[in-house]
């Protein structure tokens, strides 16, 4: 065993770029059908306290009025919460497209 990075041949190094890339999509793609669910089952929640919830004619996501009088403090933390942890992972996701993007593409691609 070489032991140094720089023994990688060209094609090999593109080999790993595009199973981490690939992974990272897989992650991606996973967190954002996680979060509709959890978003979804916060909703039907919600709509237990009152008409808080609505629809947008073109998307299948479920949103919260969380600045209703009706929308109980629970329910809006939790929706925060939500959001931020959803806003968390997609960065977490991205960050391993901004560096192939900025430092990897124009070597490999």
């Amino acid at each position: 065993m070489s032991g140094s990075l720089l023994n990688f041949s060209h094609d090999e190094i593109n080999l790993a770029i595009r199973v981490v890339l690939g992974i990272d999509v897989l992650y991606f793609v996973a967190a954002g059908v996680y979060f509709f669910v959890r978003n979804e089952r916060l909703a039907s929640k919600a709509g237990q306290h009152g008409n808080i919830t609505y629809t947008t004619p073109f998307t299948i996501h479920t949103g919260i009025a969380w600045g209703s009088p009706e929308c109980p403090l629970e329910i809006r933390e939790q929706y925060f919460r939500l959001r931020r942890q959803m806003l968390l992972h997609g960065a977490i996701a991205a960050i391993p497209v901004l560096v192939y993007l900025v430092l990897l593409r124009p070597y490999f691609h």
